[in-house]
């Protein structure tokens, strides 16, 4: 018991570094495991089912680019707000070697492709899965949250909630800088 009180005054200290969910005056404890996948950290690899057809989705396939991962679901209200921000950005910043992987989290696979399909998600969607060690590993467990890697690796920033637009414009090119 001493042991686990001590391990969760570590995480929360090192939880609380300044750089987690900016803009929403929330700390990665507040909707995360405390600790983990924090800005400065290396960005969890992940391998996981593409959504749509057949493969993989591979982050260490990404390396050398700037990219964007966001858990989202289609139950969930503040992630559908959020999908045309990703479809502009895909679009936008698609020639300047940005990518963005959208990974389910506890969603049901045929609703998460129907509601992909629905907005025309055109960026790259994995299956997170009902277990999701990938979330786990982000330390998500509300939803929306979005990471920002710049090209070594490194998550540069951490969102729950919808950045706003300008907002969003700002994170992107600091990861596109990197």
């Amino acid at each position: 018991m001493v042991v686990l009180a001590a391990i969760a005054v570590f995480a929360t200290v090192r939880a609380d570094n300044g750089n987690g969910s900016q803009g929403t005056g929330l700390k990665p404890s507040d909707a995360s495991s405390a600790g983990v996948a924090v800005p400065g950290d290396r960005a969890p690899d992940f391998d996981l089912p593409a959504l749509r057809g057949p493969g993989q989705v591979r982050l260490a396939d990404l390396r050398g680019k700037p990219v964007i991962v966001n858990f989202w679901a289609s139950y969930c209200i503040p992630c559908r707000k959020e999908f045309p921000t990703f479809r502009a950005a895909q679009t936008k910043y698609a020639k300047d070697g940005l990518a963005i992987v959208g990974i389910t989290f506890k969603d049901l696979i045929g609703d998460a492709r129907a509601f992909a399909k629905e907005q025309r998600a055109n960026w790259t969607l994995a299956q997170g899965g009902d277990g999701d060690p990938v979330g786990r590993a982000y330390g998500v467990r509300a939803l929306p949250q979005t990471f920002f890697i710049d090209r070594s690796g490194k998550i540069v920033s951490r969102f729950f909630g919808a950045p706003s637009g300008d907002r969003f414009d700002a994170e992107v090119r600091k990861i596109l800088e990197s």
